[in-house]
């Protein structure tokens, strides 16, 4: 008897910018996979010879497609990808990271022995520049719930997969954010479908760490994205990330520009707060929070000062 012959399914999104120096092995990881039926890659007005390798990899490969070449941030790109997808499920991998063997076929294969998940995620892993296991990305399960959320994201993103009718029904990702989009997303999809999200108990994809990802060049706003979610999510959330975002600037872990000032610093996080539109109890808890660290250590400062934070 003949072998039933499985058609790909599954459409990637791909939004892209400046990643020349491993775009390669993220579209290897991609296009290796007979699960694949598409990658659509956003690129956002690259420099960095970045569209000319996706331009010759789409010549040889039908199944790269550049769907624009500019765009107004990462969810705008994402959105941009998701219009033109074909396929059945949905992944989104960055164009810095990698799946790991076998990770479509998982997710298809979760997801149609559980036709009632509308999305699935697995574990993930961190990993550095040249491609080393840093460490494990601190997933949870689903049966944590919306209330998971209240600590930190525990989707590791690359890791999940979404039926497109779970997209259709939630919308778009939010193109008003910067750093925090994908949070929101599955915040949204807890909120929205408690019951119907899945897990996979082995680690599907890795998530690089280096110094051009949107959460280490713009921590502090991702860190205050989070918190304006929290507390749009959960009354009376308390700003754990703002907190160990403090913690590690208090150890040294994280320096501060030499030219920048801890008050300054601290001045400028209460101002995106402000215009963050957060909640006005939860600014002040913010403007608490770091007007606390301020007077209780790094800096010294005179009375007037402090009145001034």
């Amino acid at each position: 008897m003949k072998e039933l012959i499985r058609p790909p399914l599954i459409s990637v999104l791909m939004p892209c910018r400046n990643a020349a120096r491993f775009l390669d092995e993220a579209l290897d990881s991609v296009l290796a996979e007979p699960e694949v039926l598409e990658v659509l890659v956003a690129d956002g007005a690259s420099s960095d010879g970045t569209l000319a390798i996706l331009e010759q990899r789409a010549a040889k490969d039908s199944k790269l497609r550049l769907v624009s070449r500019q765009d107004h941030g990462p969810a705008d790109a994402l959105n941009r990808a998701a219009a033109h997808a074909r396929g059945t499920l949905l992944g989104w991998l960055n164009a810095d990271d990698r799946y790991l063997p076998g990770a479509m076929a998982r997710a298809r294969e979760a997801l149609e022995k559980h036709p009632e998940w509308l999305m699935v995620y697995g574990e993930g892993e961190h990993i550095d520049e040249q491609g080393g296991v840093l460490d494990r990305y601190p997933t949870r399960r689903p049966e944590v719930g919306l209330d998971g959320f209240r600590d930190y994201c525990f989707l590791c993103q690359p890791t999940v997969f979404w039926r497109r009718t779970m997209g259709l029904m939630l919308g778009g990702f939010d193109p008003t954010l910067q750093t925090a989009f994908d949070f929101e997303y599955w915040i949204r999809a807890f909120q929205s479908f408690p019951e119907r999200i899945g897990h996979i108990d082995v680690v599907q994809a890795q998530t690089r760490r280096h110094e051009a990802t949107i959460s280490a060049s713009q921590l502090p706003r991702a860190i205050l994205e989070a918190t304006m979610l929290q507390a749009r999510s959960f009354e009376a959330a308390q700003p754990h990330m703002l907190k160990g975002y403090i913690e590690h600037i208090d150890n040294g872990s994280i320096q501060l520009p030499p030219d920048v000032s801890l008050k300054e610093h601290y001045q400028d996080l209460l101002q995106m707060a402000c215009e963050l539109s957060i909640v006005p109890n939860q600014l002040q808890t913010i403007a608490k929070v770091l007007q606390t660290s301020l007077h209780s250590g790094r800096e010294e400062t005179n009375n007037t000062e402090q009145n001034q934070f």
